[in-house]
């Protein structure tokens, strides 16, 4: 059972028919998006238009503030048709989010002239902040910061130093793109057109409306303050999971969808008996197992989607043993997809490996996606296993 405001389920309808709307559009730019090792203009204009980046913005900045469950169904649909996409709306949005943590001259300056503005982050603290007089010097490179080739901003993450060269405290910090140097550093064998590459900084200030501490990015203080919608509210590195598990779920949904469009016109080699795949018990069989797999992951994936939308919508935090069971969520869907995809291409037959076919660029993007740090499944198994015996985090944030 959702837990939608009386408007959101309407408006999720909404945005998902207008991802399919702008879907042709993101399947054409997917051969040059793989090719370059970037999203074609064409694309980033479809994101524009369709203002599916806009989904975890305030609406006081021209936002659609939305939940989880919607950005969740979002980022599936998108998945059908360019997988790096999906990835990089997904990025767009959680990044978005954690920008609503920087004080109010920060979020003017970043949304105030530009409502569809589009940011990055990247979690890894491989950087340095100085304080200086009005802000900090920061230093650093930073890899993986996806769509930062068509981003506006983005959020790093940084080591405050004393005068010893000690560190003092993490911090989270908001810096223009074009303050940044983009080392060309994303060579993959998937998710090859999120352009994820490596950014720079040497010394570069940044005013302190522009710094706050790695603790208030994090915190979930929040969670119960009913001044702010509930977007606000909403647990957001739990969010960010479950998006990015969206994204892989939404990449096997496509494949499944491939291959049982395809099975009418394809025999079973070598048999002879078998000249369409829907007439063997064996294939019908995998099939429908395959198929459960796959719908046992939305399941995981939509729990916690609606765990996340509720706790936001009555103002009340999420218990750190929910979060931990979030955690194993997205780790247990996504590997659940790529066991069904390998799965998938065996149905489908040794064709699946033609660089023509869609099905092995759904295989290479999946599985490289669902390594993200934030859905290892290892890691999420053990965090909710601990949560029966109140052992500790094992990670740094929830």
């Amino acid at each position: 059972m959702t837990n939608d405001r009386p408007d959101q389920s309407e408006l999720r309808a909404e945005l998902v028919a207008t991802a399919h709307k702008f879907g042709p559009t993101l399947a054409d730019g997917a051969a040059e998006g793989e090719r370059e090792r970037r999203l074609p203009d064409t694309t980033v204009q479809a994101i524009d238009d369709s203002r599916l980046s806009r989904l975890w913005t305030a609406r006081a900045y021209g936002g659609l503030e939305t939940g989880v469950r919607t950005l969740s169904e979002v980022t599936k649909a998108l998945s059908h048709y360019c997988p790096s996409t999906s990835w990089v709306v997904n990025n767009i949005n959680g990044s978005n989010l954690l920008a609503a943590k920087f004080p109010g001259a920060a979020q003017d300056e970043v949304f105030g002239e530009n409502p569809g503005a589009k940011l990055a982050s990247v979690f890894a603290a491989t950087g340095t902040a100085v304080q200086t007089g009005g802000g900090y010097l920061l230093s650093g490179a930073w890899p993986y910061a996806t769509g930062v080739l068509h981003d506006d901003w983005a959020i790093l993450v940084a080591r405050e130093t004393g005068p010893d060269g000690r560190p003092v405290r993490g911090l989270s910090v908001l810096v223009p793109v074009s303050e940044l140097t983009i080392e060309d550093t994303w060579h993959t064998v998937g998710m090859r057109a999120t352009g994820s590459h490596t950014v720079v900084l040497h010394d570069a200030f940044v005013p302190g409306h522009r710094v706050i501490s790695g603790e208030v990015q994090r915190g979930r203080e929040n969670a119960t303050d009913t001044t702010l919608p509930p977007l606000f509210r909403t647990a957001a590195i739990a969010a960010m999971a479950v998006i990015c598990a969206s994204v892989v779920l939404g990449i096997g949904q496509a494949a499944r969808d491939f291959v049982v469009d395809k099975a009418p016109g394809r025999g079973i080699a070598p048999s002879h008996r078998f000249r369409s795949q829907p007439e063997s018990a064996a294939f019908v069989s995998a099939l429908g197992r395959t198929a459960l797999t796959i719908d046992a992951a939305e399941l995981h994936v939509d729990r916690a989607a609606d765990v996340l939308d509720a706790a936001a919508e009555a103002a009340r935090g999420v218990p750190e043993n929910e979060l931990r069971r979030i955690r194993a969520d997205v780790g247990q869907a996504v590997n659940l997809v790529t066991v069904a995809l390998d799965e998938l291409m065996w149905a489908h037959g040794a064709a699946a490996f033609a660089e023509s076919n869609p099905l092995q660029q759904y295989w290479r993007d999946a599985n490289t996606a669902a390594r993200h740090a934030m859905l290892n499944p290892r890691i999420g198994q053990e965090l909710y296993g601990g949560s029966f015996f109140g052992l500790d985090l094992i990670v740094p944030s929830l």
